[in-house]
């Protein structure tokens, strides 16, 4: 999925001149073969030229009926995934309305009398395709505007996906960087001006995509705008695995408690399975953790610090042994 390599979308005008200009400038290089031959270059030329252009947006442009369910949502979220596929019907309309004018006024050039009337008729064919063209103004707009929305959609690649949740400053980033040993990938996401981390973990030919979504999961569902709660819908499409990541230290500025019922938020909402993790171990006494361990839903917890490096292996163990087929 990559709306990157769409093409600029021209206006109606610029769309107009590119053509005309383009047939005015070309039909001159070619022989004089047959009666009107520069005239029906003219056609030809300005009729290939519209709809070059106009099957290059289509060629480029995803099926939004293709895409997976996750970017669907975001293109509709976005701009609206009927809306944009009815835009991308009125350009194939028109490069259809357009060969078939340039089919009409060819037929006729055949059986013209006299170089007035060959003018004319590809004068003609210039006025109705403009027109044709013109019509569409509106959808080219649309998808202008679309091309900029759709074009930064973070890339991620269709393997199994576990993403980091959390409250702020728990040290989902840092945990990230901790198991999978490198700078991760900052992809921007449309919905917030937040923006995720995307790294991998790997074994063998088993590969798995780490996500860490800063700001998206940080508060309950009630409180969260239309944006964010349609990002929490994205994103169980995309994950298979939540990593919950808990800061009993509370020096994150989230209470237990707080942090406790943004848990069972996102639980709910998302409905799949869910690691939690226990992290900044190293700011806890031995007998604050003896307790958490015996408290719900910290029973199974990984245990860790990722400023010490400590319980990261057991974590990635865990995650690894989640993303095997059952």
């Amino acid at each position: 999925m990559n709306f990157k390599q769409v093409p600029r979308i021209p206006s109606s005008e610029e769309l107009v001149e590119y053509a005309f200009s383009r047939a005015r400038r070309r039909h001159r290089l070619g022989r004089s073969q047959g009666r009107w031959a520069s005239e029906r270059r003219r056609i030809v030329l300005a009729s290939a030229s519209a709809r070059r252009w106009l099957n290059r947006i289509l060629g480029r442009m995803p099926e939004v009926g293709s895409l997976p369910p996750f970017y669907r949502e975001l293109v509709d979220v976005l701009v609206g995934a009927e809306r944009l596929e009815r835009s991308l019907r009125s350009l194939r309309w028109a490069a259809s309305k357009i060969e078939r004018i340039e089919g009409d006024c060819l037929r006729r050039l055949g059986s013209a009398r006299s170089a007035e009337e060959a003018r004319r008729i590809r004068r003609e064919f210039y006025g109705r395709a403009a027109s044709v063209i013109r019509s569409i103004e509106g959808e080219l707009d649309f998808l202008r505007d679309a091309r900029e929305r759709l074009k930064n959609l973070p890339s991620f690649r269709e393997v199994f996906t576990a993403v980091i949740a959390g409250a702020p400053n728990v040290g989902k980033s840092s945990l990230l960087r901790q198991l999978t040993g490198s700078e991760p990938r900052i992809e921007s996401y449309p919905f917030t001006t937040t923006s995720l981390l995307v790294g991998y973990l790997r074994e063998g030919f088993r590969e798995v995509q780490l996500v860490d979504t800063p700001g998206l999961l940080d508060r309950s569902v009630e409180e969260m705008n239309r944006a964010e709660r349609q990002c929490m819908l994205a994103l169980r499409h995309l994950a298979k695995l939540v990593v919950f990541v808990f800061d009993p230290s509370e020096s994150c500025g989230y209470t237990l408690e707080q942090q406790l019922r943004i848990h069972a938020n996102v639980a709910s909402t998302l409905g799949i399975r869910m690691l939690r993790v226990v992290n900044k171990a190293d700011l806890l006494e031995r007998e604050r953790l003896e307790e958490l361990r015996r408290r719900e839903p910290f029973t199974d917890a990984v245990v860790c610090s990722a400023k010490l490096g400590y319980g990261v292996e057991e974590l990635r163990r865990r995650i690894l042994e989640l993303s095997e087929p059952a």
